[in-house]
């Protein structure tokens, strides 16, 4: 996943490399550079690489590999632990991370805004502009926060849980490294922020879907509203 991340970067950099636009036109994206003139701007692909990279970075590389990854392998070698102490809850914690990366990837090559492929609404997912955006590519994207965050947390509660109950006898709290405390902790964020940010997209996808009005201020909502939350 991080791979494709960084593909998606190394193919904006070759973009900005040089004056103009030469790889990313109306015509065709290509990997090898067009003439300028031979070569009609597609702003929305940009927005789609944007889009792309900083939810698959985000939620399917920083919190996942960083945060379970590491503390899967590292946590219970620090505090003597055998194992985790829910090894099933971790596969099926996996495996969502799998689905999750599937259909993130599926919405930047589904249909989506402006006739075109993907949704370029940037990986923060703000409304307005997101619960406007035409096609299936957005409704891909949310669905593909909802999984990996459910992901997480089955994840946090299990490093929280291993922390607290799977210590070797004898290992304190005092005694246990900082890096498995950074683990803990960062569980506990987790725990408390993902389940408010899976509130903001369900809202953002009734809006989208069934005629809510919680983001639209002609309906009564606040635009703004997803920012607080």
């Amino acid at each position: 996943v991080g791979f494709i991340s960084v593909l998606f970067t190394v193919y904006m950099r070759m973009e900005l490399s040089e004056p103009g636009v030469q790889y990313m036109c109306l015509e065709g994206a290509s990997l090898l550079a067009a003439a300028v003139e031979d070569c009609t701007p597609n702003g929305h692909l940009w927005n789609v690489l944007i889009t792309g990279h900083g939810i698959l970075m985000m939620f399917f590389v920083v919190i996942p590999a960083l945060f379970g990854g590491f503390g899967n392998y590292f946590m219970p070698l620090m505090i003597g632990a055998p194992d985790m102490a829910f090894p099933r809850l971790n596969n099926l914690s996996y495996w969502m991370f799998v689905a999750g990366t599937c259909l993130a990837i599926a919405s930047v090559v589904a249909p989506g805004g402006s006739g075109q492929t993907g949704t370029g609404v940037g990986w923060v997912l703000y409304a307005p502009l997101s619960t406007r955006e035409g096609g299936m590519s957005m409704d891909l994207a949310i669905f593909a926060v909802h999984v990996s965050g459910a992901s997480s947390i089955l994840g946090a509660i299990n490093m929280i849980t291993t922390f607290l109950n799977m210590r070797a006898p004898g290992m304190t709290l005092h005694k246990t490294p900082l890096f498995a405390w950074s683990i803990f902790v960062t569980g506990w964020l987790i725990l408390l922020s993902l389940p408010v940010l899976a509130g903001a997209i369900t809202m953002l996808l009734t809006d989208r879907n069934f005629g809510t009005t919680f983001f639209d201020a002609a309906g009564g909502g606040d635009p703004i509203l997803y920012q607080h939350l």
